[in-house]
């Protein structure tokens, strides 16, 4: 039989490292399904290797395509935030599609806030180092749960305005900021030019929602209609807000 096309999504197969089975993350899943769901994921959704080529370790696009369930992609997504420890998934795509915006707003240095595991921090270093921008990722250690699995080197444990305050980025990523937190603080600090939240449309669980009303901004489509966050691309938004104090 003809496999189908890359767009869709493929039916469980434990010969296709691309599926997972949907029985793994579904209420009614037994142990040894959990389990099995479990090691595929991190297998799928990992670090790089020390001496790996980082951008190749996340997905593709048509990757995700073939990954996601054809429903129930919201509760798939969440079930693999769990197991992983991740609550934004970049595709390859989208680290090219960033670091090409990192150049059209002539930014020299980019602070990840809020990296966790340094699932994208890790690939976005060497592509932003590669157009001559300067990178560093921080995380206070505080999210909503751990994984216990292990963080990458380049993330450092301090917190975002520490490190902005005394760094001075042009531009400050956050993807998937805590619910209710707002970034003006961030935007206040001395040479930050913009903030980039990746998160739910309007704040919903990610960030505060009262920055979209009082502080400017506008959203990067390019940007969001490539990678998934927790809750799913539909309610999915890259916004940019903007600074500009000294």
């Amino acid at each position: 039989m003809p496999k189908p096309p890359a767009s869709q999504p493929l039916p469980a197969d434990p010969t296709d490292p691309l599926t997972l089975d949907p029985a793994g993350w579904s209420p009614q899943a037994s142990w040894r399904q959990r389990q099995r769901f479990l090691n595929t994921a991190r297998s799928l959704i990992r670090l790089p290797a020390a001496g790996e080529e980082p951008l190749p370790v996340l997905l593709n696009e048509a990757d995700w395509r073939r990954l996601l369930p054809p429903s129930g992609a919201e509760n798939f997504l969440a079930a693999l935030s769990q197991a992983t420890g991740i609550y934004f998934f970049p595709s390859r795509q989208w680290v090219r599609r960033f670091c090409r915006l990192v150049r059209l707003l002539r930014v020299t240095r980019v602070l990840e806030a809020g990296a966790g595991r340094g699932y994208l921090a890790a690939a976005l270093a060497p592509c932003l180092a590669a157009q001559g921008t300067a990178f560093r990722a921080v995380d206070n250690g505080q999210g909503e749960f751990e994984s216990g699995l292990p963080r990458h080197p380049l993330v450092e444990l301090h917190s975002a305005a520490d490190a902005a305050k005394t760094w001075r980025p042009d531009l400050i990523l956050y993807a998937w900021p805590p619910p209710g937190q707002s970034i003006a603080p961030l935007l206040a600090c001395p040479g930050v030019r913009f903030v980039l939240v990746v998160g739910e449309k309007r704040g919903g669980c990610t960030g505060d929602p009262a920055d979209w009303q009082r502080l400017p901004h506008r959203e990067i489509r390019s940007l969001s209609c490539l990678g998934y966050g927790r809750s799913g691309r539909g309610q999915q938004a890259a916004t940019l807000f903007c600074g500009g104090k000294e």
